[in-house]
């Protein structure tokens, strides 16, 4: 059974860009909100009206996403007034879980050889406190009808292992440290949050930008050059609003490839020092 295909076309205009156009946290806001759309289509209601049996809000939370952005369709290639056309194809695992693969690029160039996005959702409850979110199936969402995601395919693996490594298969062992830096950031609570009331993921992203942009000064090498081939996020817990964050990211060199960056990052709440974020990042000189 093939996965329940969604189609939906963004014309580029100034919210989706910065000085280096299409970023990609401005893509992960876009693209996350495609998938969400899409997993409102199969539930036949809008995300938001989801409840617990006790009544309590549901959110389907990212836990987990992959890019991968080819050498001929760099995110820096898409630029104002380009229409960008995304597929997401869904697949659900027992109800409390959904994965979304999305391919985006022009409408004449869109095909399996595009630019690429895997995310993974899981329903959750903020009853607790954005730090204390438990798993929270819907009551009156039954996404039966989507093709089932094996638990041998469902990213849940990638990220459990990651929990315990840190590591998350992007970099192997010929990347070499170059450098370490950790990055103190204070949640902003009227920026950084969604209308949830969480820090929205695709912030994350920046968060990391941030910290890559001051690894790289303080190693003297030019941020502004920097372009994502490949990266892969894994999400454990979400931060307090009120709260600091410590973003510590490792650059990585491999000598067979002197055109390329690695970056492996964590990120922990100060509150309590739980790791919250791992990921791993190639980019392109």
């Amino acid at each position: 059974m093939s996965a329940a295909r969604f189609e939906y076309d963004l014309v580029l205009g100034l919210p989706h860009t910065n000085h280096r156009f299409f970023s990609e946290h401005h893509l992960l806001q876009y693209a996350g909100h495609f998938q969400w759309s899409s997993i409102a289509a199969a539930a036949g209601m809008p995300l938001s009206t989801l409840r617990t049996t006790a009544g309590g809000e549901v959110y389907a939370s990212f836990y987990f996403v992959e890019e991968r952005i080819p050498d001929d369709a760099p995110l820096e290639s898409f630029r104002l007034d380009d229409t960008v056309r995304f597929t997401v194809d869904l697949r659900s695992f027992k109800n409390i879980a959904l994965e979304g693969k999305l391919f985006f690029d022009r409408p004449d160039r869109l095909g399996a050889a595009s630019p690429f996005i895997h995310f993974a959702n899981i329903f959750i409850t903020p009853e607790k406190g954005n730090s204390r979110l438990r798993v929270a199936p819907p009551a009156q969402a039954d996404f039966a009808a989507l093709p089932p995601l094996p638990n041998d395919e469902n990213p849940f693996n990638i990220t459990r292992a990651a929990e315990q490594s840190g590591r998350l298969e992007v970099l192997d062992d010929a990347w070499q440290s170059a450098g370490t830096y950790e990055h103190r950031y204070a949640i902003d609570v009227d920026r950084d949050t969604n209308g949830a009331g969480l820090v929205y993921f695709a912030n994350y992203v920046a968060f990391m930008d941030t910290a890559e942009r001051l690894a790289l000064q303080s190693l003297s090498i030019d941020a502004r050059l920097r372009s994502l081939r490949r990266r892969r996020i894994a999400y454990y817990g979400n931060a307090a609003v009120d709260d600091t964050i410590t973003v510590r990211v490792d650059v990585l060199r491999d000598e067979s490839r002197p055109e390329s960056l690695g970056f492996r990052y964590r990120i922990a709440r100060d509150e309590d020092g739980q790791t919250i974020c791992h990921s791993e990042a190639i980019k392109a000189l």
